[in-house]
């Protein structure tokens, strides 16, 4: 007869039996789990309390919010990062409105192009009429830019360029694909050529003709403020006359150039002498507005009314910082 013998369990190198093994991976496998459980309710919770913050955009607002919205509004139609910056403003003409709302703000990798945004409708996302002016503002930096080191040249190192301007329909649609400001302006020239200044601004005014265009310039010299003497006078009249061969090619009497004083430092209004490319060019011009440079000053505050119905607008030097 056979007898039956039991085999005995082998034993590891650490003297544990390999039947103990099954009963630790799965303790293994449950500490696992539970590690994880706690890592994603710890995210969730962590989710809940930033609750403003939005995959992919920059909020630190309370979610739906008008400043919440802004910002994300800005981040889907822009793939980046911004900021609003400021009060937020509720009037829109002369009345406030209860679901308007209007902020500056500006990206986060560059901080000097701020532009606004606006939200006007119900109080609701979904319901919002959303704007914003930040391609238009990237085209101003840009012609600042461009400008700096014309103006720091004529003017001085310690010198700041502030720029406006309108385009006609067809500069403004050139200005979509690779076409710099100057070209698009020249478009506008070539739009008009035949044209005086009054007929353009009639035709856009009674027939919305898309004619209208304009440019000005704002030169803020610090270390060029003295207008005691006529040799001051002559010196940045001269200095503007200069600028000229670096600005867009427009109709004269479309482009103005302004020279801002800062004066009293406790106020907030400075001067500024306002000159157009047609006056800086013509024969004894430079004379003439030396002899006239103090008749054509002009205050200039922080804002501009417009009239009735629109709400006042910031002037360059008030846009700028220049009259803090």
């Amino acid at each position: 007869m056979f007898q039956s013998s039991t085999i005995p369990p082998r034993v590891g190198a650490d003297g544990s039996s390999e039947l103990n093994k099954p009963r630790r991976k799965g303790k293994r496998l449950l500490i696992v789990c539970g590690v994880l459980a706690v890592v994603v309710v710890v995210a969730l919770i962590g989710l809940a309390i930033i609750g403003g913050k939005h995959f992919g955009s920059y909020s630190n607002y309370r979610p739906n919010s008008p400043e919440d919205i802004m910002v994300r509004y800005l981040h889907d139609k822009y793939g980046k990062d911004f900021k609003l910056v400021g009060e937020m403003r509720r009037e829109r003409g002369s009345a406030q409105r209860e679901h308007y709302y209007e902020s500056d703000a500006y990206p986060i990798d560059d901080p000097r192009l701020r532009f606004e945004v606006v939200l006007d409708g119900d109080n609701k996302e979904h319901k919002y009429e959303k704007s914003d002016t930040y391609l238009e503002a990237g085209r101003v930096l840009a012609e600042e830019d461009r400008l700096q080191p014309y103006a720091e040249r004529i003017f001085g190192k310690n010198t700041k360029v502030g720029v406006e301007f309108r385009l006609c329909e067809r500069g403004e649609a050139s200005m979509k694909g690779i076409t710099g400001l100057p070209r698009a302006m020249s478009i506008c020239k070539e739009e008009t050529v035949d044209m005086t200044k009054e007929e353009i601004i009639d035709s856009s005014l009674y027939n919305d003709s898309g004619l209208s265009h304009d440019y000005s310039v704002y030169i803020y010299a610090l270390d060029g403020q003295s207008i005691k003497t006529d040799g001051d006078k002559a010196r940045i009249v001269k200095g503007l006359k200069e600028l000229l061969k670096y600005l867009p090619n427009i109709n004269s009497d479309l482009l103005d150039l302004y020279y801002f004083i800062r004066g009293d430092k406790s106020s907030e209004e400075g001067t500024e002498l306002a000159v157009s490319a047609e006056e800086l060019s013509a024969k004894g011009g430079v004379r003439k507005l030396v002899g006239d440079f103090n008749n054509k000053l002009t205050t200039v505050s922080k804002t501009i009314f417009m009239g009735i119905g629109p709400p006042p607008k910031l002037s360059v030097p008030g846009r700028k910082g220049w009259l803090d």
